[in-house]
């Protein structure tokens, strides 16, 4: 099979579109491609804004925990792809829910499955009568789970069930969040998951390729094993790419979108956890290591400023008020941010923005 070479602005040209951004759409389509992540809370509203007109029919979708474990608004009806398909063998489950949860798992004696069916159940039954708080959820699983489960958290001065654990009953279909820090059983419903894991690959290759099952990997959040596997299931799907003399994979339908990506227009701001900042090889997205720096610090990650596509400033956000301050540093030209800024106020509370540069 031939090998396409493709350079950076191509590639970054078919990211953006991938993920809506060239040109907004409806907001099922915008949703479609990958999910938008709902951390922190609200923002999901404003990575739907910078994709689509109008608002999402809260019918057509549900919140659950998915890549990361991050709490993602998706489709209903693609829910297992976001969550099911991102489940590997047991043998790959230490990468599901965290080295320090596994091996606190381990020390109480449990296989890491063996902790999950726990919670499962626990979950279950907690949850049978209906919604549950964060705190009442929480209370639920304390009552029903072994001390071995429950560790000391020094923050929140109590034993609880540690994230990796509940944040996993997303991808084990048991859970998802009918409202803010509210949990309930999962009502999504259920598809093969051979048919939930080769769609995965595909959403994955058309908003981040050219990629790896190493970099699928490292987005979701899972086992480097089960996504080799679910790329060797779609082999005949895929199609080679030469970027910066290494080699990754687009489906092969897709080939001439990569070779000519659709020009983009316009200016958006991001949020700084937006799924298009979320690329999982940053070096593409950012090339120069200062600047990177600079986007994923440790804390606080600013948002991001595209223009035509192209990364052009870097943003942070405060509320004062009614109003929404905002500091950019620019990367180049200044633009004119106001009435993006302006509907992303509106979005996370405010009345009006106010930028200074």
């Amino acid at each position: 099979m031939t090998t396409l070479d493709a350079d950076r602005d191509q590639v970054l040209a078919f990211r953006v579109a991938g993920h809506n951004l060239h040109e907004r759409t409806d907001p099922l389509t915008a949703v479609a491609a990958c999910g938008l992540q709902e951390y922190p809370p609200g923002w999901s509203a404003v990575a739907l804004h910078a994709r689509a007109y109008g608002e999402l029919d809260a019918s057509e979708v549900v919140t659950v925990n998915a890549m990361r474990g991050a709490p993602y608004v998706v489709l209903r009806r693609d829910a297992a792809i976001f969550t099911t398909a991102l489940v590997p063998e047991d043998a790959g489950l230490k990468s599901l829910v965290g080295g320090r949860t596994a091996g606190e798992v381990a020390d109480a004696g449990l296989s890491v499955r063996e902790a999950l069916d726990l919670v499962a159940a626990a979950a279950r039954e907690g949850l049978g009568a209906g919604p549950l708080g964060r705190d009442a959820f929480h209370q639920a699983l304390r009552e029903r789970l072994p001390d071995g489960l429950l560790p000391w958290c020094p923050g929140c001065k109590s034993h609880h069930v540690r994230p990796g654990l509940w944040r996993a009953l997303g991808p084990l279909g048991i859970t998802h969040m009918p409202a803010k820090a509210t949990f309930a059983l999962a009502d999504f419903p259920h598809v093969n998951v051979a048919e939930a894991q080769a769609e995965l690959v595909r959403r994955f290759l058309r908003s981040y390729g050219p990629a790896t099952h190493s970099e699928l990997a490292s987005w979701a959040q899972t086992s480097p094993a089960h996504t080799k596997s679910l790329f060797r299931a779609i082999d005949d799907e895929l199609a080679p790419v030469r970027v910066d003399g290494r080699r990754a994979w687009v489906l092969a339908g897709d080939i001439p979108r990569l070779g000519q990506p659709p020009a983009a227009h316009g200016v958006r701001l991001l949020g700084g956890f937006d799924p298009y900042v979320a690329q999982p090889d940053r070096e593409m997205f950012v090339p120069d290591p200062a600047l990177r720096k600079g986007l994923f610090p440790a804390v606080g990650r600013p948002g991001v400023v595209l223009h035509d596509g192209a990364l052009a400033g870097l943003w942070r956000g405060r509320k004062a008020g009614t109003v929404l301050k905002i500091d950019v540093h620019w990367i180049g030209s200044t633009l004119d941010l106001r009435a993006e800024a302006e509907a992303v106020a509106q979005l996370r509370g405010c009345q009006t923005a106010e930028i200074s540069i």
